[in-house]
């Protein structure tokens, strides 16, 4: 009940400053435009925020760089958000959350995006620093898009972002890996990035990064902790609002159970994706994903890995209806397809789960959302109720 009265006291601290809330983000504070010059309701980005971002935070007839009217406008933003996770048979919890973003454009060659967070848990240690999921700095080589290069901590470049996700639970297709391997293309990686625009509404990207081990082999491997120059590449080409492309991310990470097993293993993940809108309201897009881990098993007997590939199959199917400018419908399904287990014998199964949600925008860049999964397989049923605010 004390929770429950917390996050009934949160949203009516947000219904409580929607009539007068003036607080705009970062980049509309800079340009004198609404949040929703550039959003689809925030995070989600529209065409104009893609090509937006895209262009290294500028607009397509920018004014030359005034570094007094860029310190003037506060080049920096706060997202925070209060959540109610709701658990079927078990107690519920609530977290809060606060990112503080600094990004923009140093002018007509050089960009950036820092940002750092705090999450706010029950208990003791209630206060738990998150490191910055995105730190880098992106050089235009050429100009007009043509080609930049981008690095320090980013994310990789998959076409529907898992940690800037308008959504309260994740895409899990990101996350699916076999075995003992951990990596995966949802979180991010540090590392650099090239890329561009072509003729024709298409563009690439091209990145080279660390690979993300489980903490636990970085301490038991200094191998576990080194660069594996692992790669991402990505091509896309847009029509009209709608999106269509295909991404590869392949490498060697090192692996670890204890200081005497460790070992290879080689990982490769190909997909294709498609953003479409049907009418003006109904926003589909989705993923479809292959994996493979060549050596992802090991053990005491067998310290350099059983040789025994695995793969996985999976993906996601959005979709977003926006009934009225303040309300949308989400529904979203994902599966993946999970390979047998050679240690313990299980057999090849497919989880799933549906999620339909709700969300409410109180004003422009504050919203109260709601999404219930039904998982497959006897899985506990979760959900999630959550009053989120920028400014």
């Amino acid at each position: 009940m004390r929770r429950v009265l917390a996050f009934s006291a949160i949203v009516a601290g947000f219904v409580t400053l929607a009539p007068s809330a003036q607080a705009i983000p970062a980049f509309a504070r800079r340009y004198g435009v609404q949040c929703h010059f550039c959003h689809e309701g925030y995070p989600k980005l529209n065409n104009m925020g893609k090509r937006f971002k895209e262009r290294g935070f500028r607009m397509a007839n920018e004014d030359p760089f005034d570094a007094a009217k860029w310190i003037g406008s506060v080049p920096a933003s706060v997202r925070a958000w209060g959540n109610q996770l709701l658990v079927e048979d078990l107690e519920d919890a609530s977290t809060g959350y606060a990112k503080v973003i600094s990004a923009g454009n140093l002018g007509k060659r050089v960009s950036y995006w820092v940002d750092d967070a705090v999450l706010v848990t029950e208990g003791d240690d209630a206060f738990t620093h998150i490191k910055p999921t995105n730190a880098w700095l992106r050089l235009d080589v050429v100009s007009d898009e043509k080609l930049y290069l981008k690095g320090g901590r980013i994310e990789l470049d998959v076409p529907f972002t898992q940690i800037r996700s308008p959504h309260l639970f994740s895409y899990d297709v990101y996350q699916a890996a076999t075995g003992f391997e951990s990596d995966n293309i949802g979180s991010y990686q540090d590392g650099v990035e090239i890329g561009g625009a072509l003729p024709r509404e298409w563009r690439w990207s091209a990145a080279v990064v660390k690979g993300r081990n489980d903490r636990a082999a970085e301490v038991f491997s200094d191998d576990a902790s080194k660069f594996d120059a692992n790669v991402f590449l990505r091509g896309s080409k847009r029509v009209d609002r709608n999106r269509f492309g295909g991404f590869f991310y392949f490498g060697r990470n090192t692996l670890a159970r204890s200081t005497e097993v460790v070992w290879k293993n080689k990982l490769q993940r190909y997909g294709l994706d498609a953003d479409v809108w049907v009418g003006s309201k109904l926003n589909l897009y989705g993923v479809y994903m292959h994996g493979r881990d060549s050596n992802p098993y090991a053990s005491a007997a067998r310290p350099t890995g059983t040789g025994i590939a695995q793969t996985f199959d999976g993906g996601f199917l959005q979709a977003d209806y926006h009934l009225l400018t303040r309300l949308v419908l989400t529904a979203r399904l994902n599966a993946v397809s999970a390979p047998s287990d050679p240690v313990t014998g299980s057999a090849k199964k497919t989880s799933s789960n549906f999620f339909p949600g709700v969300q409410f925008f109180l004003f422009e860049r504050g919203k109260i959302s709601f999404e219930y999964g039904f998982p497959n397989q006897g899985r506990r049923s979760i959900g999630a109720l959550q009053a989120e605010i920028a400014f």
